[in-house]
């Protein structure tokens, strides 16, 4: 794959040789000059893609060159400008386009990774963070199966991080992967298939020796096949936490069985859940989910009803992850985005991804929102609440009528429902208003699930949610406060104060409503901020659970998540993208956090239960 031009402008003479040194043995094609004169007769002649200068030089510390440039009308695109900065690099002045990195004290060798980093980056369109040690990209923008064929053609050696997952490369290579407990090529087709949200390439020795032995469109291939095999057995499959128990027939002993089939009957002592199962057994998952079926259908296995009675229903306002959602037995039901004559489900027919860039293609129109209809939850209730008790759980009041429609859905079920179960057992279903949206609702509807798993009844669960809810924190950054303006989130007077050039509002959810908490001048300065106010609710002594979420800003997300792991004792802390519904009205370029800090009993609630499985 062919590199990009690359003028470093430098008067280190030291610096400036092994930058150009290195960046030639990565390929680059590299052009060195000593002084800012003869850096602007190289920029403006040769037009290179990329420049790398000392910040102190006249014309490219104020990145005028750049201006210089644009007068050239041979250049077609404004290059890329990198700043070496001895000191703190400055805030105000510098255009956003513009990267700074703080190489101070730094050895060449230092200063040549942490420069390579940054090329890498811009190559791949991806971003590096604030110390410039690793890349950070969103799927949703970049799927895994756009990116490893990326990283194949500019011969990446690191980790990919995503979540609890893990990806090792070497020159462009898979050597192994990691989902959980499972891994190899099925943890790496599981990846391709759930992985979501923000990741990390860490340019580092993989450290793992090979476990993947295939080539990379072999692997895809295998992925994408298996993909498209869980889709079609989970929908024929009950409850993916069901219990799985082996029936002994007569013919069990005369039957000739899969491989596969026979790892999965090895499994089945204790009825472990299909979760186990899948997880266990070292077949890909779908093959797994199509062989249990062909058992079942064969009569040695039936499906049992999970050991816990209390199911927990949430909406996609929530932003929880589907496979997030699966694996502890949360029902979602979504809320819907119109899009002109447009009706489209959030989480079923419109990811994140696929929302933020139909956002940007058509900028004529825009989103509005609607909640599920009272008929929806009725069917919904209908269902499930024949066999469990459900724990219903929904964004604000004040800020949609999802939890109306719950609550009236509900009313109009309840006399069908108690008739079905029979005298003595009234259908039980706990509508919650949660008071919260995105990371804070997810929060709650994550713990109500462990909860559940833990064998605590419905109106516990809705008496300790009620309790956190209130309890719970969350404070969000915004581009602007023109789309919570419009979506009548937030009064029009109140958009003023992010119509100020520069300033960032930060908003928080106080009692279900929106409110105005701060202001920052400049996107830097609002993770710093964001720690600020949390320090002044939660005490940074004590254990918290946080959720950062985000719309497409994953490098502001993960610094704000290192941000906390630094600044608070974070017994739990996970990533999540902000949806469809609630991009509609925070906009993209939004990152906040949700953080609960658990009291007694709750401070086991950060720990999975093994239902997590």
């Amino acid at each position: 794959m062919a590199r990009p031009t690359v003028l470093v402008v430098d008067a280190k003479d030291t610096r400036r040789k092994e930058l150009t040194r290195g960046l030639a043995e990565f390929g680059y094609e590299v052009v060195a000059a000593r002084t800012a004169a003869e850096g602007i007769r190289f920029a403006t002649g040769l037009t290179p893609s990329i420049i790398v200068a000392a910040h102190d030089l006249e014309g490219f510390g104020d990145a005028s060159v750049l201006e210089t440039m644009a007068k050239d009308a041979s250049q077609e695109a404004r290059p890329a400008l990198l700043l070496l900065c001895d000191t703190e690099p400055a805030d105000e002045g510098i255009p956003e386009d513009v990267l700074q990195l703080e190489v101070g004290g730094l050895t060449g060798a230092g200063i040549l990774r942490k420069v390579h980093t940054v090329l890498l980056g811009l190559e791949l369109g991806l971003e590096s963070d604030a110390r410039a040690e690793s890349l950070v990209g969103d799927l949703g923008v970049r799927p895994l199966f756009d990116l490893l064929p990326l990283l194949q053609r500019t011969v990446v050696t690191g980790r990919l991080l995503l979540g609890d997952s893990e990806i090792a490369l070497a020159d462009g290579e898979v050597l192994a992967a990691r989902a959980g407990k499972v891994t190899g090529v099925k943890a790496l087709a599981r990846i391709g298939r759930s992985a979501t949200g923000t990741f990390r390439l860490l340019r580092v020795p993989p450290g793992v020796e090979r476990s993947i032995e295939q080539d990379l469109l072999g692997l895809m291939a295998r992925a994408m096949e298996d993909q498209h095999r869980w889709q079609e057995a989970k929908g024929k499959l009950p409850d993916l936490a069901s219990r799985v128990a082996l029936k002994m027939g007569p013919a069990f002993f005369s039957t000739q069985f899969s491989s596969t089939q026979q790892k999965i009957l090895e499994t089945l002592q204790g009825r472990p859940s299909v979760w186990v199962v899948v997880d266990t057994v070292s077949a890909f998952d779908g093959e797994v989910l199509e062989e249990l079926l062909k058992l079942q259908q064969m009569d040695f296995v039936e499906f049992e009803e999970p050991e816990f009675s209390v199911r927990i229903v949430t909406d996609s306002t929530a932003d929880l992850s589907p496979e997030l959602a699966l694996r502890l037995g949360i029902q979602v039901v979504p809320l819907s985005v119109i899009f002109g004559n447009e009706i489209l489900r959030d989480g079923v027919d419109l990811t994140p991804g696929g929302f933020y860039k139909l956002l940007e293609a058509r900028k004529d129109v825009y989103p509005r929102t609607n909640p599920p209809s009272k008929g929806e939850f009725r069917a919904l209730y209908r269902s499930a609440a024949v066999r469990h008790e459900l724990v219903s759980l929904h964004i604000s009041e004040k800020l949609s009528q999802t939890v109306v429609n719950a609550r009236a859905g509900f009313a109009e079920a309840q006399d069908a429902l108690d008739a079905e179960r029979g005298p003595g057992r009234p259908a039980v279903v706990e509508v919650i208003d949660g008071l919260q949206v995105s990371a804070g609702l997810g929060m709650l509807a994550i713990l109500g699930a462990r909860m559940a798993q833990r064998g605590v009844t419905a109106p516990e669960i809705r008496a300790r949610l009620e309790s956190m809810r209130e309890r719970i924190h969350l404070l969000f950054a915004v581009n602007t406060l023109d789309y919570l303006a419009r979506g009548g989130r937030i009064g029009k007077a109140r958009a003023l104060m992010g119509g100020i050039l520069g300033i960032k509002p930060i908003l928080g959810v106080v009692g279900g409503e929106v409110v105005p908490v701060d202001r920052v001048r400049g996107g830097k300065a609002a993770q710093p901020r964001l720690i600020e106010l949390f320090k002044e609710r939660v005490d940074p002594e004590r254990p918290i659970m946080a959720i950062v979420a985000h719309a497409t800003a994953p490098v502001w997300a993960d610094r704000l998540s290192m941000l906390i792991k630094q600044q608070f004792k974070a017994a739990e802390i996970s990533l999540t993208e902000i949806g469809p519904v609630v991009g509609s009205h925070a906009g993209p370029g939004t990152v906040g956090a949700a953080i609960l800090q658990p009291e007694g009993e709750e401070l086991a609630l950060l720990a999975p239960a093994g239902g997590d499985e």
